[in-house]
């Protein structure tokens, strides 16, 4: 009896065991949905390939190092898929091929224009080819071609070159970004008058200036037909319809520089500098007796440090005074620092003090420790090129040759990016810092973005009253600062040198990786270029300038893009912008 039973025990368990061995025997379905397979996993078969073991047991694979446990389906034919023995046993992502016409929106859609000479004409081209294939849709125009078709009579103000321009710009439907390539001797400016005046005694100008905002403000800027614009019985609305920027280049040389720190920036910037910032503040003004250090305007709730983002640096230096402000966070400003500063590599910087033509930063009196010159900023040696933002008076002006803002731009070894200045008389606090505030909020709105967008948010947001609380003891006083007046000397005088489409990069992005290289083959006067695309670039974008034309894939999958075109075709251009990446930009010889 008990031996019996001892056998039907054992019965029971080896069928407890089978069963929950066959619980586990499943069979990979391609499409990833799973079924029970009843056959027997213990075939003669398997027991051959594996003679130590009592069930199935893996080699190990990518995912699974180890061999680990992973059942197989032993009726599966294991050279079904030799070249991938993935685990899944799916099958690879397979690579199609896509033939990409022209794109028509090329021909009909204009984002952005550049105005020059026929001297810089070839030299611009690589600037529209460059921001066509990483985005936006841009074309070239001669001041020659421009007044072929126009009357540029430049001894009536009414018929001169300027007011050809500016129709031919408006006459460009949908235009988002104009570039001004060239210093004032060949894309001239707008003189205008203004007057400014605020209460107190604080501030009183009357002056005659440049201003480039002519060209970006769509409305009547001479309303009366006397010659004399922007008066205030014009009533111009001072507001952008396009984003302006100039190029202050005089020579082709200077031109191409630019263009190599333009596109170092988009595809080369260092990241380790992304989140750091430098303020540079000068005294304002003095108020009973009290010197009004730029810093306080910084320092106040809502105002300049209050839109840089948390997780950046801000490495301030403000001008030595009684009171100070910052505290033990803010250093002494010097020549010394301010170079040290700008060399160590910032994202941005922003300036609330004085300048003048010769000056990038300076005080009011004779200050040499703090005279910071046109020339110191030529001879800068920076890798990371900022958004240099100020409100000084005069160095970006570009009438006077070589200003301190135009230095800045065409430094050869540095210098910056971009720079906002004055062409006149900067208002600091009584203006100019309130639009470079609300500039701050749109480029730091982003993870990237370009800074004409800022440009054209400042210029619609920019309060037109504001009032600042000096830091004087036991007095309480919130003086007036922006009213009409300063804000429109303000929208007059600013001007932005550097390329409007520059992108800001607000977080840090890695540069691009990939390694592309296009295959050719020609046949009967016609090029097949291929360019091959890997399932990591998968969603990117894509951009091939070839022959005048433009080719663009918004969505890039695993791939082989083609494009035909004609055999006399010596070079394309490619630009790519994938997720969390800097921009991919070659030309290629074909």
């Amino acid at each position: 009896m008990l031996k019996k039973s001892l056998l039907i025990l054992c019965s029971l368990l080896c069928f407890v065991f089978m069963v929950s061995c066959g619980e586990n025997s499943t069979r990979i379905i391609k499409n990833g949905n799973e079924t029970e397979d009843p056959t027997d996993t213990s075939s003669d078969e398997s027991s051959s390939e594996n003679p130590d073991s009592e069930g199935t047991v893996t080699e190990p694979t990518d995912e699974n190092p180890d061999g680990g446990d992973t059942p197989t389906d032993p009726n599966e034919d294991p050279n079904e898929n030799p070249e991938n023995p993935d685990e899944n046993n799916e099958e690879p992502v397979k690579e199609t091929t896509t033939t990409v016409e022209p794109s028509s929106d090329f021909e009909t859609k204009t984002e952005a224009l550049i105005v020059t000479t026929e001297d810089f004409e070839e030299v611009f081209q690589k600037f529209a080819v460059f921001h066509t294939v990483t985005g936006i849709n841009t074309k070239v125009v001669t001041v020659e071609d421009i007044c072929d078709n126009a009357v540029c009579n430049d001894s009536d103000p009414l018929n001169d070159t300027q007011k050809a321009i500016k129709d031919y710009v408006m006459s460009v439907e949908g235009l988002r970004y104009l570039v001004l390539g060239g210093d004032i001797e060949d894309i001239p400016s707008r003189q205008v008058h203004d007057h400014f005046e605020l209460p107190l005694g604080i501030a009183d100008y009357t002056d005659d200036f440049y201003s480039d905002l002519y060209y970006a403000d769509f409305s009547n800027w001479d309303s009366n037909g006397n010659g004399i614009y922007a008066e205030d019985e014009d009533n111009p609305v001072l507001i952008a319809n396009v984003a302006v920027g100039r190029i202050s280049v005089s020579t082709v040389e200077e031109a191409e520089l630019y263009f190599s720190k333009l596109v170092k920036h988009y595809t080369a910037f260092n990241t380790a500098h992304t989140t750091k910032s430098l303020l540079l503040a000068n005294i304002a003004t003095e108020l009973s007796g009290i010197k009004v250090n730029s810093g306080y305007y910084f320092e106040t709730e809502g105002k300049t440090i209050s839109q840089i983002p948390m997780n950046y640096s801000i490495k301030k230096l403000y001008t030595k005074s009684t009171p100070f402000p910052g505290g033990n966070t803010a250093q002494y400003l010097d020549n010394d620092s301010e170079k040290a500063a700008i060399e160590e590599g910032m994202n941005l910087i922003v300036h609330s003090g004085h300048g003048a033509t010769w000056l990038l930063t300076c005080e009011q009196g004779d200050d040499p420790d703090r005279d910071f010159s046109g020339t110191m900023a030529y001879n800068l040696e920076n890798e990371t090129l900022p958004f240099f933002l100020s409100c000084a008076c005069e160095a970006g002006q570009f009438v006077t040759k070589d200003s301190a803002g135009e230095k800045l731009m065409n430094a050869p070894k540095g210098g910056a990016i971009v720079y906002l200045g004055n062409t006149t008389t900067g208002l600091g606090i009584a203006g100019g810092s309130q639009f470079i505030d609300e500039m701050m909020k749109n480029m730091f709105a982003f993870p990237y973005s370009v800074i004409g967008e800022s440009y054209l948010y400042a210029h619609f947001n920019m309060p037109q009253s504001d009032t600042f609380n000096p830091p004087i003891q036991m007095v309480n006083i919130n003086v007036p600062v922006v009213n009409k007046d300063s804000w429109t000397w303000t929208k007059k005088s600013i001007v932005m040198l550097g390329d409007p489409m520059t992108v800001f990069w607000r977080d840090p992005v890695e540069p691009f990786t990939a390694e592309i290289e296009p295959e050719v083959e020609e046949n009967e006067g016609v090029k097949t270029v291929s360019l091959h695309f890997t399932p990591d670039l998968e969603g990117a974008s894509l951009r091939i300038f070839a022959g005048e034309k433009l080719y663009d894939i918004p969505y890039l999958m695993h791939e082989t893009v083609k494009i035909n075109i004609d055999s006399a075709v010596e070079t394309i251009t490619v630009g790519i912008k994938a997720e969390n990446s800097q921009y991919f930009f070659k030309k290629f010889e074909i």
